[in-house]
C-alpha cells in the first residue's frame, strides 16, 4: 500500500513538473516573440541620417484633453490600425507609417491653457497615409466618419502645426 503511495506521489510529482517545465517554457516563448517584436520596432524605427521626419504639434482646448485622448486612442487610431488600402504595397507602406509612429501626450498645460499632444513620424514614409479622414470613414461609413472628426476638430485650440525635417 505503501509502494502505490509513493508511486501515486511520484506521478503526481512528475506531472507537475511537466506542467511547470510546459508554463516556464511557453513563458520565455511568449517572452521572446516580444522582444523579438520589440528589437524590430526599435531597429525599424529611428530615422537614420537623412531620412526624413515629421513633428505634428496639436494643441487641444482646455476642457477638452480626456476627449481628445479618448478620441484619439478609442476611435481614430483603432481606425488607422485597421484601415486597409486597396493597394498592397501602400499598405505595407502604411504599416511602416504605423509602426515609426510615437505620440507623446502632454503632462503639463501650457502658458496659454492648451495642452499639446505631439505626434512624431520617424522616420517619415513618403507616400504613406498621415490623413486620419479614409481610415475614419472606412471604419465608421461616411456619417459615422464626419461625427467623430467633428468632435475630434472640437478639440483643437487652432490648426495642426506641421514640421518636416531632415534627421541629422
Amino acid at each position: 500500500a505503501l509502494e502505490k503511495q509513493f508511486k501515486e506521489i511520484r506521478i503526481i510529482l512528475f506531472m507537475i513538473s511537466v506542467a511547470i517545465g510546459i508554463q516556464i517554457g511557453i513563458t520565455f516563448k511568449g517572452l521572446q516573440k516580444q522582444n523579438d517584436k520589440i528589437d524590430r520596432i526599435e531597429n525599424f524605427v529611428k530615422a537614420k541620417s537623412g531620412d526624413q521626419t515629421m513633428v505634428v504639434l496639436n494643441h487641444i482646448k482646455f476642457d477638452k484633453k480626456d476627449e481628445f485622448n479618448n478620441i484619439l486612442f478609442d476611435e481614430v487610431m483603432p481606425a488607422y490600425n485597421a484601415y486597409e488600402d486597396s493597394i498592397a504595397e501602400k499598405n505595407k507602406l502604411n504599416d511602416m507609417a504605423g509602426d515609426a509612429m510615437r505620440i507623446l501626450l502632454p503632462e503639463n498645460m501650457n502658458q496659454d491653457s492648451t495642452w499639446t499632444f505631439i505626434m512624431l513620424a520617424d522616420p517619415y514614409y513618403d507616400g504613406a497615409l498621415y490623413n486620419i479622414g479614409p481610415p475614419l470613414y472606412q471604419k465608421y461609413g461616411e456619417e459615422g466618419a464626419k461625427e467623430v472628426f467633428g468632435r475630434w476638430s472640437d478639440c483643437f485650440a487652432g490648426n495642426q502645426i506641421l514640421y518636416l525635417g531632415k534627421q541629422k
